[in-house]
């Protein structure tokens, strides 16, 4: 008996041992991956967009209808981005130190309504990310830094820029802060010669396209139809059909009416 009671005891623990090992262990949940994140915050910003699609349909039925003398609610001008920007932001964060965190943090530069939100997500960038060739996707906004937010925090930004390994982010950066030379300078002058010969430094290495373009069209803009440039001989056939050139007119005051019917 006293070796049947060992036998049992020991298949009894054996049973128990065997219980410990199969039980999984609890796990917590996973994390959203990036990718499920960005569907959530497309999602937000659609929802955005079709609410404001809704408020000026509404808007726009109601002026129809509207009784002499009644007030016309006024539309907004544009979808409200600020919830899909607070999302971002806590996405931002979950993803902080890697390069995942960027476009999160582009939306909440690109969609914040508040200063102090577009602020923070630049000073995330430039601290973390600063070697991101996405952070060229700020390039176009850089111009109008100043009046988003102040202009030291945009000299300062494109300062920052410049220390990029990226060509893109240095080239976005140098076309930002010598754009007005490029736009106001005398074209006769240093000041004008050091602006275009380091933008178009930088639109021999950089890899965007739209960039060099920009670059390039900003200095063709000044040189061939700035004020003191000579006009293009503009050729074309009057109201009663008899050719015509520009510099048939030389000499005398020319009046253009440009017109459209877009």
């Amino acid at each position: 008996m006293r070796i049947a009671y060992v036998l049992a005891g020991c298949l009894l623990l054996g049973s128990v041992a065997a219980q410990d090992v199969a039980a999984p262990k609890p796990q917590s949940p996973a994390k959203a991956s990036a990718t499920e994140c960005m569907q959530q915050i497309q999602d937000l910003r659609q929802k955005a967009i079709d609410d404001w699609r809704a408020v000026v349909a509404e808007a726009r039925e109601s002026a129809k209808n509207r009784v002499e003398g009644q007030r016309v609610k006024a539309m907004p001008m544009r979808p409200d981005f600020g919830p899909v920007a607070k999302q971002a932001s806590v996405f931002a964060k979950q993803f902080v130190g890697s390069d995942e965190a960027v476009p999160f943090l582009m939306m909440v530069v690109q969609m914040a309504t508040d200063k102090a939100e577009q602020k923070a997500g630049i000073e995330t960038m430039l601290d973390a990310h600063i070697d991101s060739p996405e952070l060229a996707q700020m390039g176009g906004m850089l111009k109008s830094l100043s009046r988003m937010i102040d202009e030291d925090f945009a000299k300062s930004t494109m300062q920052r820029m410049l220390k990029s390994k990226d060509a893109d982010v240095r080239g976005w950066a140098l076309f930002a802060m010598h754009g007005p030379s490029i736009e106001n300078a005398d074209r006769d002058g240093e000041e004008y010669a050091a602006a275009k010969t380091a933008v178009l430094a930088a639109c021999e290495v950089v890899t965007d396209q739209r960039l060099a373009k920009q670059i390039r069209g900003a200095i063709n803009l000044r040189e061939k139809y700035g004020v003191g440039c000579d006009s293009p001989d503009i050729a074309g056939i009057d109201l009663d059909g008899v050719e015509f050139k520009l510099s048939d007119y030389k000499g005398k005051v020319i009046f253009l009416d440009f017109w459209g019917d877009w």
